[in-house]
């Protein structure tokens, strides 16, 4: 039983330098060994150690590199009953609610009265950082192996309590192969930052981002990998437990009906991300970006002409120099606001010609397409 405790603190890194720490509950307690841990220890010490303990160990691990120390504090079963990322003041109702194996909630989107929604009012749409509130449905999608930290490299958009709507080529293909299989995805984030572990922005303070290890991933049946065109590349992953809706967790509405997509619209469009920005690295900001639709007749005949051949189930927008989306914005929702206020995501970020190529715009996977896909899809996974 002691090898399984040491195979478990090989897997393990520095994430805290003080005492001080916040356990998988959301709730604060000390970072101590995990020896003088007594809950934690005898969770270690089961035989066979189930997954859900090990990635509840993993979760609670603290201190500097080469110290052995968990954010002390209690760890439920193999079924639990609470959500190990709730902030303390969720109710005793919506703890229990969101460990729910099934619920026929989860077998559709959000409904469009409790979907799309910025609980904040008086926004200023100004600069390239988001406001902390802004877009509460943006996702970020985690990747790891055994002996690797956790690499954020997609985006996605949450779309009821228990999916999130991203690229099929997110869920297949080079992000696993090379950085190792999705394994959680993170809601209610603003700052990357390390040492940014309450996001505070002109004195609004957000709840701690919900962790939600990945239960499933659905990519569409006829993505293929090696096609350039990037046709049909949508997915949908499945979360371990139902995310907590607070006011930097929504869901965002699936656009209702088919897209305005007609040459010369000036529908304002906006996508949003960490991506890679101007200055080379990804940013460790949530940013965001408006964009319209680019001409479709000159978007087609521009990537047919390197080899990848849109379908009507493929949307172009941007293509202004320096503004676009880009590595690590992939499977992110290209959005918009209907004249009743409501976000609505209508694509879903694919691939592009360069990041901010004047004259080319990004390529998005059209979601008007998909609806059908998407709720049998729902359906099928959620029983």
């Amino acid at each position: 039983m002691w090898w399984t405790i040491s195979v478990l603190w090989a897997f393990w890194c520095s994430c805290a330098l003080s005492q001080k720490c916040i356990t998988p509950f959301g709730k604060y307690s000390s970072c101590v060994s995990l020896y003088d841990c007594p809950d934690l220890l005898n969770a270690a010490k089961q035989k066979p150690l189930s997954q859900y303990v090990l990635s509840f160990l993993q979760k609670s691990k603290c201190g500097v590199k080469g110290t052995f120390k968990v954010c002390c504090g209690p760890v439920p079963d193999d079924k639990p009953k609470v959500n190990l990322t709730t902030p303390e003041t969720s109710t005793p109702s919506q703890i229990t609610a969101n460990w729910i194996a099934y619920s026929s909630e989860d077998s559709l989107p959000a409904p469009r009265d409790q979907c799309g929604n910025e609980n904040f009012e008086h926004r200023i749409y100004s600069g390239e950082d988001t406001e902390i509130y802004e877009f509460p449905w943006m996702a970020l999608l985690g990747y790891k192996t055994n002996t690797s930290p956790v690499n954020y490299l997609c985006g996605g958009s949450l779309i009821n309590h228990r999916y999130v709507l991203t690229a099929a080529h997110c869920l297949v293909g080079n992000y696993m192969t090379k950085y190792g299989p999705l394994t959680n995805v993170r809601l209610g984030e603003y700052d990357m930052s390390p040492e940014s572990i309450v996001d505070c922005k002109y004195g609004i303070c957000a709840d701690h981002p919900q962790e939600i290890s990945v239960a499933s991933t659905y990519a569409h049946p006829q993505y293929e990998i090696t096609n350039p065109s990037r046709t049909h590349d949508i997915g949908i992953v499945r979360l371990a437990w139902r995310a907590v809706y607070t006011d930097y967790v929504q869901p965002i509405c699936l656009v209702y009906g088919k897209e305005p997509i007609s040459d010369g619209d000036e529908t304002v469009l906006f996508f949003s991300g960490w991506g890679r920005t101007l200055e080379g690295p990804p940013s460790l900001v949530k940013k965001k970006l408006n964009l319209t639709f680019f001409n479709r007749e000159n978007c087609v005949e521009k990537y047919r002409n390197k080899g990848a051949f849109l379908s009507d189930t493929q949307l172009c927008a941007g293509g202004r120099f320096r503004e676009d989306g880009c590595q690590g914005d992939s499977g992110g929702p290209l959005m918009m606001k209907t004249h009743k206020g409501i976000w609505e995501a209508i694509g879903v970020g694919s691939f592009g010609r360069g990041c901010g190529l004047d004259g080319w715009p990004g390529v998005y996977t059209s979601v008007a397409h998909y609806l059908g896909w998407i709720e049998n899809t729902l359906q099928m996974s959620n029983h």
